[in-house]
């Protein structure tokens, strides 16, 4: 009996203990968070390998609004991504900007919904801003046998969203045999 008593005052103090929390504050205030803006790689950083007197790469290069519905953006998003050689790995030099198409600081434009083509559904473009970046492997400037980086950081976006803390960095490496 003593046994089923204590099953039951410990059943009872469970119950009002786990209700007890159901008065606390919100860890974050879904209501009133900012859009984000970010860089949607899953790496921080892409490496490439090439021979020397290889022709050029193109590879796309990416700004997102992380939102659920595309339709939601209402205004266009001028995004400022630039180079930032804080972040240039110990191994690496500079790309030299003559051997890129883009000229840094680049302003990328997220599009609003209402400029998007109601047809194209998939999220990455109807969320994102894209240009393609192309190094061109057969400048003078690139020497066999050196790594060279572009360390890209998303430098500002409009005051009423949030700029990624996590993914508002990109690094294209590339290896020069």
């Amino acid at each position: 009996m003593k046994s089923k008593i204590t099953s039951l005052f410990l059943s009872i103090c469970t119950i009002v203990l786990m209700t007890s929390c159901l008065d606390d504050e919100y860890l974050y205030d879904f209501e009133n968070q900012k859009p984000v803006i970010e860089l949607p790689y899953v790496n921080h950083s892409l490496s490439l390998s090439y021979k020397a007197g290889s022709t050029s790469i193109t590879t796309p290069l990416y700004v997102n609004y992380s939102i659920a519905d595309w339709r939601d953006i209402t205004e266009e998003i001028p995004v400022v991504v630039g180079i930032d050689e804080s972040l240039l790995p110990n191994q690496a030099k500079t790309l030299p900007a003559s051997s890129y198409n883009l000229n840094f600081p680049l302003i990328m434009t997220i599009r609003k919904a209402s400029d998007i083509d109601p047809t194209d559904r998939t999220k990455l473009n109807n969320q994102s801003a894209q240009a393609n970046l192309t190094i061109d492997l057969t400048n003078s400037e690139l020497v066999s046998g050196e790594t060279y980086a572009l360390p890209l950081r998303i430098e500002s976006a409009p005051a009423q969203y949030t700029v990624s803390g996590n993914f508002n960095t990109m690094v294209f490496l590339i290896t020069i045999k």
